[in-house]
């Protein structure tokens, strides 16, 4: 379920609005078509018996109220760009003799790599 400013959701018959989203505190509010507001939990909503959810906004025609363009590298900085490089260098072994190159798996180390020890006392 999609609770996002903009949905609409029908409880008891009655149809509402979700107006506004406090995803920090779990809490959102309510608007019905007589201008009344409830403010409820993600919590409340979602175990409502009676909850049922109307068309959104894009199947009726008119634009999302949230609508996001998807990430890309274009969104990143030069220095977290080279970070990104950098770890993804960094986590791949070099080729086998079968020639695919293969992830490095939890907790192993990268042959190649020098080892550190670490004197015992």
């Amino acid at each position: 379920m999609q609770i996002a400013p903009g949905r609409r959701v029908a409880l008891n018959g009655v149809e509402w609005t979700i107006e506004d989203v406090h995803g920090q505190h779990g809490r959102l509010v309510l608007v019905d078509t007589d201008g009344r507001t409830e403010t409820r939990s993600f919590r409340w909503l979602i175990n409502h018996g009676d909850l049922r959810l109307l068309p959104t906004a894009e199947a009726s025609g008119r634009p999302s109220p949230v609508s996001r363009q998807p990430r890309t590298l274009a969104d990143l900085t030069k220095d977290q760009l080279e970070r990104a490089r950098l770890r993804l260098r960094m986590s791949w072994k070099p080729k086998p003799a079968s020639g695919r190159a293969t992830r490095l798996g939890p907790c192993r180390v990268s042959p190649g790599l020098p080892t550190i020890r670490t004197a015992r006392r």
